[in-house]
């Protein structure tokens, strides 16, 4: 091989390796992992207090953790322009391209609600707990507040001033030993045994017969409930009101009685039973009376009055020995007759 020869194949040689290292830098680039494209969120839940990129993109890589804008109130809801959005991100090193035009980021703060039902009955057990049932009401004012929805278990009383001669308290509510922390929030009011009673939910007129659904039980201050209230719906249920009732109002057992199921001067069916006989006709009730009370009934056809049960709505049952004649059919002569003697005109 002459010299020119042998230069020209190391000149060969040494461009087919370059050639190869040029295939090999480009696969290997090619197999490298390419970073993704981070992607905006446009609604998005927090429960801290502070929003992170890694809680409005994904694919935030190393920026995930980097805080960036206040979180709503608990309970609460907020938006975030894009534009801040963006601002923020390139701030942290983070590129994003607002490729689907997104205009704001909704961001919601879930909560729990501790209502004053809540703290109403831990206040009510804390002071109850040798003293039977108290019921509390709140100074004007008090209301209830979100915490957060991954706390567990009811409001406790961390501290607790009652004056028992007036009612008056002052209670600090708080959730000791929860995960995540709740200010403590102090609630004022009165507190007083109470007792349960039956009272109506709307009023209820004189006479009507009361049903279920016109009646509630509440709970008073044991001062306001007389021994002769009623505690069980059962027993008012299907009676009638002897008055008026009012809402709100105990009812007393003096406000109620059987309802009336004959009313005075309606008709009603008269049933004789006489010697294994059943006999019926129509008559004309002279009061109202409730089941098994007696009433005063006329007979339509002979116009002569009898003393009768009532047995249904509208039915009366009468023995021929309770029959008497029409009153004004007997009268008694003085002017005609001896002292002891009666005349039937």
């Amino acid at each position: 091989m002459t010299a020119l020869e042998n230069k020209t194949a190391q000149g060969a040689r040494r461009a087919a390796g370059f050639l190869l290292a040029g295939i090999l830098t480009l696969v290997f680039a090619n197999s490298s992992p390419a970073r993704a494209e981070p992607l905006l969120r446009e609604q998005i839940k927090v429960y801290g207090d502070i929003v992170t990129l890694g809680d409005m993109f994904e694919n935030a890589g190393d920026a995930a953790r980097a805080p960036v804008f206040r979180a709503p109130e608990l309970g609460t809801r907020g938006v975030v322009a894009s534009k801040r959005v963006k601002a923020a991100a390139r701030h942290h090193g983070l590129e994003w391209r607002n490729l689907g035009e997104i205009a704001e980021v909704s961001v919601h703060r879930p909560s729990r609600v501790v209502t004053l039902d809540e703290i109403r009955n831990s206040i009510s057990k804390h002071i109850g707990e040798a003293d039977g049932i108290w019921s509390v009401s709140f100074n004007r004012g008090a209301k209830s507040f979100h915490i957060d929805p991954r706390t567990k278990g009811a409001p406790g009383i961390k501290h607790l001033d009652l004056r028992r001669d007036t009612g008056r308290f002052r209670a600090v509510i708080s959730f000791d030993g929860a995960e995540h922390p709740v200010p403590a929030k102090t609630f004022t009011g009165r507190a007083y045994p109470s007792v349960e009673t039956v009272v109506p939910a709307a009023a209820i007129k004189r006479g009507e017969t009361i049903t279920e659904d016109q009646l509630k039980i509440v709970r008073l201050p044991r001062s306001r409930v007389s021994n002769a209230a009623h505690k069980d719906m059962t027993n008012v249920v299907g009676m009638a009101a002897k008055k008026q009732l009012i809402p709100g109002r105990p009812i007393m057992r003096s406000d109620i009685e059987p309802p009336k199921l004959v009313k005075r001067n309606s008709l009603v069916t008269i049933v004789y039973r006489t010697n294994g006989m059943v006999l019926k006709t129509m008559g004309r009730a002279l009061g109202d009376a409730a089941r098994g009370e007696m009433v005063s009934i006329q007979n339509i056809q002979s116009k002569r009055t009898v003393e009768a049960e009532v047995t249904a709505t509208g039915t009366v049952s009468v023995s021929t020995k309770r029959e008497r004649p029409n009153r004004n059919t007997v009268r008694t002569s003085r002017n005609n007759a001896g002292p002891n003697s009666f005349v039937i005109r």
